[in-house]
């Protein structure tokens, strides 16, 4: 499956364009092999009665040279049916529709059945895009009591803004905490660990609405 680094990596460069993309984004994962097996009642379910029954007197009606007796017997009801992620199960499925048995729309439907459609992005957030990125603004903040608290002045996406410090040894800056279940405006706190309390400190402010409290 598509991380939303490797999305993001050819999305648009302007980030809140890039959000859309994202939310919009599906692919085709593969199933569970034991989710995937086709036999003759997948066939019927998926393309009906009429065209699966002459799907399967076609297959039927293959040459043992061109469809062995095994192959044929895999979309029996009563076998385990056939993993239709397989070169040979697409094989055989575009050979069917090349016959005629079923239309090209009915071959990829079944070929499809290997697969399950998912949109891994669409609840990602503004915050989500700048973080991967690498590109999310920060604001100073100070601790007081070993907590920070943050103020917010409008509403956002739910999100959770990180509670960054600054390593001493590197310069780098390092998540610590984050203040959770940002969304509406107000007052929001993070407990800063011990071993930081001396360390400067900084906020997320993805949406340009953080304050310090």
């Amino acid at each position: 499956m598509t991380t939303l680094t490797e999305f993001l990596a050819t999305a648009d460069t302007d980030n809140t364009v890039a959000l859309g993309q994202a939310r919009a984004f599906s692919e085709q994962v593969l199933k569970p092999i034991d989710e995937r097996m086709m036999n003759e009642r997948t066939v019927m379910g998926l393309i009906g009665m009429q065209s699966g029954e002459t799907f399967m007197q076609s297959l039927e009606a293959a040459p043992d040279s061109l469809l062995p007796a095994r192959v044929k017997a895999w979309f029996k009801p009563s076998e385990a049916g056939i993993d239709v992620a397989t070169p040979s199960a697409a094989g055989l499925i575009d050979t069917m529709a090349g016959a005629g048995a079923i239309t090209e729309a009915e071959a990829e439907l079944l070929k499809g059945y290997a697969y399950n459609t998912v949109a891994p992005f669409q609840r990602v957030t503004l915050h989500d895009v700048l973080i991967t990125r690498g590109t999310c603004p920060t604001v100073s903040v100070t601790q007081s009591g070993g907590y920070v608290v943050i103020t917010t002045t409008a509403d956002t996406d739910r999100h959770n803004p990180r509670l960054l410090a600054v390593n001493p040894r590197t310069g780098a800056l390092v998540r610590i905490e984050s203040f959770r279940g940002v969304s509406s405006a107000g007052a929001y706190d993070a407990r800063v660990p011990s071993e930081w309390r001396n360390a400067e400190l900084f906020a997320d402010d993805a949406y340009g609405v953080v304050g310090v409290g």
